[in-house]
């Protein structure tokens, strides 16, 4: 299993990340199917942004109601971990089991400011989480485990 992200859009995530650093970051990446033409960022109104993100629901709404006019959908569910490696930690997996927002969730890394990393998970209402190997303009991008 595989999502496609543009080169582009990768890096449209790591500088949301970067930007809103200390606190986590969040939005939506949009296309059809698996693959991303585009992001959304969202803001964060998490009393606790530096470890939590939240999303406004009206404005999810309102977003999901322009992406479906396009023609489109949310791919995935993107935020940052400014202290933690980019795996979902068991509260994203409780808030995310939660939502039926998207299929996929995108986690942006900055344990390594100069090296942020971004992987891809799917997370089931059991709770599994597995990793989906992200591809970019024809290249793997991040390695994901069987």
């Amino acid at each position: 299993m595989s999502i496609k992200i543009p080169r582009s859009v990768i890096a449209e995530l790591i500088a949301h990340s970067l930007e809103i650093d200390p606190d986590e970051c969040c939005g939506f990446l949009i296309g059809n199917d698996t693959e991303v033409t585009r992001m959304q960022r969202m803001e964060n109104i998490d009393e606790n942004a530096r470890s939590r993100f939240t999303m406004d629901g009206l404005a999810v709404t309102e977003l999901d109601r322009q992406v479906s006019d396009n023609g489109e959908s949310f791919v995935a569910v993107y935020h940052s971990h400014t202290y933690m490696q980019a795996h979902p930690s068991p509260t994203d997996v409780d808030r995310v089991t939660e939502w039926s927002w998207a299929p996929y969730h995108v986690l942006v890394s900055l344990v390594e400011k100069t090296r942020p990393v971004v992987r891809a998970f799917e997370i089931h209402p059991d709770r599994t989480v597995v990793e989906v190997f992200i591809t970019t303009d024809g290249e793997s991008y991040t390695t994901a485990k069987s």
